[in-house]
């Protein structure tokens, strides 16, 4: 896995936790946190949170619909 960037705020409107990642991708949270694991995605941390960008999440969203 890639080192996680850290963030010392967040922002609700920037970020998904794994979980609502899963769900906005249709997958589960186990292929979520095996993308992050294998550096597919990037992985922000706040706290003890794992995040991923919303941005990246609707980028996903955009080739899942072009596949």
């Amino acid at each position: 896995m890639l080192k996680p960037k850290q963030l010392l705020t967040v922002s609700a409107a920037e970020y998904l936790t794994v979980g609502e990642a899963a769900t906005e991708l249709g997958v589960k949270e186990t292929a979520i946190r095996n993308y992050l694991a294998w550096g597919k995605m990037t992985t922000f941390k706040f706290k003890m949170l794992t995040l991923i960008s919303k941005r990246e999440v609707e980028d996903w969203k955009k080739r899942q619909k072009a596949a």
